[in-house]
Formats: C-alpha cells, sequence, structure tokens
C-alpha cells in the first residue's frame, strides 16, 4: 500500500433495511477518528442504496445473496470481483455473519472486527460480545471502532442523505400533491406481530382526511401489497398507494414531503428518522424499544408510542409533532 493512501476500512453488513441504515453511527465514527480513510459498505444486494446515501460512506458493494453470488461459485465469483482484494486495513464485520467474516479473512483484510461465537470466530483479529452498558443497536454498532480507537465511541444519531432535485420519481410526486399536507404511514413490517391492526389504520387514515391531510402509504413486498388491498375493499380508499412504487433512496426524498410519518418497527422507521423527518414511531413490541427505537436526545421530532395504541393517541402525537416542527 502506497504510504499515504488513505486507510480502507470494509463494513459489513448483510442484513435488512433497518439494520443497515443503524449501522452509520458506526460509519460515522470510523470518519470521526480517521477522517482521512475509505469506509465501503458492503450490502445484501436489495439494500445497495440504504448504504449508498449515508453519512460518511464513501463506496458501496453489493452481495448478491439470491441470485449472482448464490452459493459456492457465487461466493468465489464475488471474491474475485471484488475490487478491494489485499487492499483493506480493517473489516468491521456486524451480526457476527459468518460469511462475511470468511469473506473479510479470503479478501486479505488485516484486521477483522466480530462478535463471532462460532468457529469462525478464530480467523478474527478482535472478537467481542461485550458492549458494556450500550444497549441500542446503533450504539451497539458504532461501538466496534473502540477495538481499533481504544476509546469509547460517540453516541451519534444516523443520517440517510436526501436529494430531491436529481430525482424525476419524487419531483414528479412533489408537483402532484403541490400545497397538499403529506402524511406518511407505514403499517406492515417483517415482523407480523409489528403489523399496525387494519382497524386502527382506517381510522387513522379516515381521520387524517377529514383534517384536510393527504395520506401516503409506505411499504414493499406482498403482505404490504395485500394490506393495502384489504384497506380498499373495507372502503379505506382516500390514501395514496406507494406500495412497492419507490427506491430506498425514492422514498427517503418523498419522506421529506411529509409533515410527519406515522410507522411501526420495520426499516421505513428508520429510513424516516435518518433523513430528519417528524415521526411517531408505534412499538408493540415494548422489549423492542430501548434496542431500536429513536431516542429523543438524538431525534428531538421523534415520538414513540409503547402503550395505548388507539387512533387518537398515535394521532395526537404526530399533530403534536408538526406543531412543533413550525415553531
Amino acid at each position: 500500500m502506497i504510504k499515504n493512501e488513505p486507510k480502507i476500512f470494509l463494513v459489513i453488513n448483510l442484513s435488512y433495511l433497518g439494520d443497515v441504515l443503524v449501522t452509520n453511527a458506526l460509519c460515522q465514527n470510523i470518519k470521526l477518528n480517521y477522517p482521512d480513510s475509505k469506509v465501503v459498505f458492503m450490502v445484501n444486494k436489495p439494500f445497495y442504496e440504504a448504504a449508498l446515501n449515508q453519512e460518511c460512506v464513501d463506496d458501496v458493494i453489493y452481495y448478491d445473496k439470491k441470485n449472482e453470488h448464490k452459493g459456492i461459485l457465487g461466493f468465489f465469483k464475488f471474491l474475485f470481483n471484488c475490487p478491494y482484494k489485499n487492499k483493506i486495513d480493517t473489516t468491521i464485520i456486524l451480526y457476527a455473519n459468518d460469511r462475511g467474516i470468511v469473506l473479510s479473512y479470503l479478501l486479505g483484510s488485516k484486521i477483522m472486527i466480530s462478535s463471532s461465537k462460532t468457529i469462525s470466530k478464530l480467523l478474527v483479529t478482535h472478537n467481542t460480545n461485550d458492549f458494556g452498558e450500550y444497549v441500542s443497536m446503533q450504539d451497539i454498532n458504532a461501538h466496534f471502532i473502540s477495538l481499533v480507537t481504544g476509546k469509547p465511541a460517540k453516541i451519534l444519531p444516523i443520517k440517510y442523505n436526501t436529494c430531491l432535485e436529481n430525482d424525476s420519481y419524487a419531483l414528479k410526486i412533489k408537483k402532484e400533491f403541490e400545497g397538499e399536507e403529506i402524511i406518511g404511514l407505514c403499517t406492515v413490517g417483517k415482523h407480523i406481530e409489528n403489523y399496525l391492526p387494519i382497524e386502527i389504520a382506517i381510522d387513522i387514515i379516515e381521520k387524517l382526511n377529514a383534517k384536510g391531510k393527504t395520506v401516503f402509504y409506505f411499504g414493499a413486498g406482498n403482505d404490504c401489497r395485500k394490506y393495502a388491498d384489504q384497506l380498499k375493499k373495507r372502503g379505506c380508499v382516500k390514501f395514496v398507494d406507494l406500495t412497492n412504487a419507490t427506491t430506498i433512496s425514492q422514498l427517503a426524498n418523498i419522506m421529506k414531503l411529509c409533515q410527519a410519518v406515522i410507522s411501526i418497527d420495520t426499516g421505513t422507521l428508520h429510513l424516516a428518522y435518518a433523513t430528519q423527518t417528524p415521526v411517531v414511531a408505534v412499538f408493540y413490541q415494548p422489549k423492542m424499544v430501548e434496542k431500536w427505537a429513536p431516542r429523543r436526545f438524538l431525534y428531538e421530532n421523534t415520538a414513540v408510542i409503547d402503550k395505548d395504541y388507539s387512533s387518537e393517541n398515535i394521532l395526537n402525537k404526530t399533530f403534536e409533532l408538526i406543531d412543533k416542527s413550525k415553531k
């Protein structure tokens, strides 16, 4: 390596949208400690855009688990084509992913950091399962840099950068709904136990309509499609159905058109507050709040609901955030 070439950090997170987004605190901490370094983020292909526009991320590479890099042949195809082979100083593998650990080893990473509990930990240079007093997942992720620096990571808000001006689809939406007061709504995620009950969703949409608000319905996947169809079958049709209609970056840009977003505990929630959009986070599993919910001291324009899940309470919190953002 050339003496003055910036250090290359590879961050590997092959999980889902929310997991990728809350890794941003780690990326920011890397840059704080090594401002001239290059931060490369490796993700599962569907979440490429979740990493691409994050603060302090310089490059993104993807691992296509279901197609291009599926199986052992795909594994070696990735290794052969990876532009960072034998150039990586430090790799941080989140969630103790065995595939990520083996990949970073074969890519020639000098330092490998993870929290493996399997035999793969024998390949890792720095392994820990001790996160001290850290409980929030974004703080746990950021903590891994301390194994390199020897000092605590800084507690930072995650940030996803938007650029409406370069997004033709979001600009089209903006023009179409110019002057309208928009509220985003996300009711479906990865875990069915987190879903917003459809009766609550109907009541929220109808009451927002009654106050002159336009509701944008956010979501992706078959379950979200079925939920939106059920809303319509039950006569709740006055919402803009954006199910499976946007990329991640397009969704982020459209969120900036919203006065607020109401979301259950899912990736859409994390994208909303990472774009500094006011967001009401509805947690039907209170035990997950400490680990996954946005904290007010980092995200002032957020509200967390872990009890009293009535539509009235959700809407009251939403209007409180809107009023606060206008001041």
